[in-house]
């Protein structure tokens, strides 16, 4: 007699636990711990950036510490553009000048 082929909800809850098995090392391992994120001012701007935030929350779930770090050049040159301000770089990092100063705050502090 042939054996009835498996259900599609058992399948998947097999590869669940299969998967869930695999994990929970990691996850215990990494509990308690601290992580540094980097992410560009680019990414505030990407179409997958909610899931990015979803994923950050998934982490701290977990029981990891977070530390994020943000950059803000595509906002800072938007604010720049727009009072007419120029500012020099050296090796591709913005020198911030007294006259900037409050261009950037404004940026990094929309993004916060």
């Amino acid at each position: 007699m042939p054996s009835k082929p498996e259900s599609k909800s058992h399948n998947n809850t097999q590869h669940y636990v299969h998967w869930f098995r695999h994990s929970a090392p990691y996850i215990n391992a990494h509990r308690d711990k601290t992580f540094v994120l980097m992410f560009g001012g680019e990414a505030v701007r990407h179409p997958n950036f909610e899931h990015i935030i979803h994923d950050i929350a998934l982490l701290h779930s977990l029981g990891i510490r977070l530390i994020l770090v943000h950059g803000a050049r595509p906002q800072i040159n938007q604010n720049l553009k727009e009072k007419g301000i120029e500012t020099p770089f050296y090796d591709n990092s913005r020198i911030t000048t007294r006259e900037s100063l409050s261009c950037v705050m404004s940026a990094v502090g929309s993004i916060r």
